[in-house]
């Protein structure tokens, strides 16, 4: 009675891949929890203010820490490309689903918002708020490592409410060589 319980316990743990773990796809070895790094541009809408669409433009870097995700991150953003009124930095915790053809992570944090309001048509005025910021990833990779794709965000603070897509390209660092070596 005592072994049935313990077996079904165990069927229902998820199995957790040690941290340390690697896999082989086309005789080349990847890691299993590895750091990756996005970036890309795209448009994004001032929710409050109804603005006509803008630019925006952003990296993040996104690391584990045992078996957590977590993200920091910047954007920029503003009525065009290279006119920026808002700076943003963001850093949160999330989730990630990956294989050998698709990745998907979602991430929810802090953001602090800098830049200019406008003024009689001019940004003139400075501020700086902190706020929420959400982001989702969907990336169709090349290779197990590089892979394109799309970023939606959103970062509400008391300034304003911003919501954006990001065409992104997507590196990994889960490349840990080759699993035989050739005989050169």
């Amino acid at each position: 009675m005592v072994e049935e319980k313990t077996t079904n316990e165990t069927a229902k743990k998820k199995h957790i891949a040690p941290l340390d773990s690697t896999f082989v796809l086309n005789n080349k070895k990847f890691r299993y929890y590895n750091n990756w790094v996005t970036a890309g541009a795209g448009v994004q809408q001032n929710l409050t203010r109804k603005y006509p669409l803008g630019f925006t433009g952003g990296v993040d870097f996104n690391f584990h820490i045992k078996h957590h995700y977590f993200q920091l991150g910047t954007n920029i953003s503003g009525e065009k490309f290279g006119f920026y009124n808002n700076y943003q930095f963001h850093g949160g915790y999330g989730k990630r689903y990956e294989d050998k053809d698709i990745h998907f992570s979602g991430f929810a944090g802090i953001s602090y918002s800098t830049g200019y309001g406008l003024v009689d048509s001019i940004y003139s005025r400075p501020y700086s708020q902190p706020g929420i910021y959400l982001q989702v990833d969907i990336i169709k990779k090349v290779t197990y490592d590089v892979g394109v794709g799309a970023s939606l965000y959103a970062d509400w603070n008391a300034e304003q409410a911003m919501a954006g897509i990001r065409f992104i390209v997507y590196f990994s660092g889960a490349y840990n060589g080759k699993k035989y070596r050739s005989a050169e």
